[in-house]
């Protein structure tokens, strides 16, 4: 589920959310019901650690995104040629 929630977040607000404070009741209650899960479920799920650096490596790939990193943008020196 928290797998869900994150893409859902993604999608509509163009950034990870923070941690379980981000996410409305009534959010987490429509997919635990949609996923046929109990609500309880998104307690445990993981906000730091490989699992959720996994999941959002997965998002940020299936959306097309990538991580910006220092050799992809031009050093100052390099501009314009």
């Amino acid at each position: 589920m928290g797998f869900a929630l994150l893409l859902k977040y993604y999608t509509r607000r163009g950034r990870f959310p923070r941690g379980r404070g981000d996410f409305p009741d009534e959010a987490v209650g429509f997919v635990a019901r949609q996923m046929k899960v109990p609500v309880r479920e998104f307690a445990s799920y993981p906000w730091t650690g490989s699992t959720i650096e996994y999941h959002r490596s997965q998002i940020r790939e299936h959306l097309g995104f990538r991580l910006c990193s220092a050799r992809a943008w031009p050093s100052p020196g390099r501009r314009g040629s």
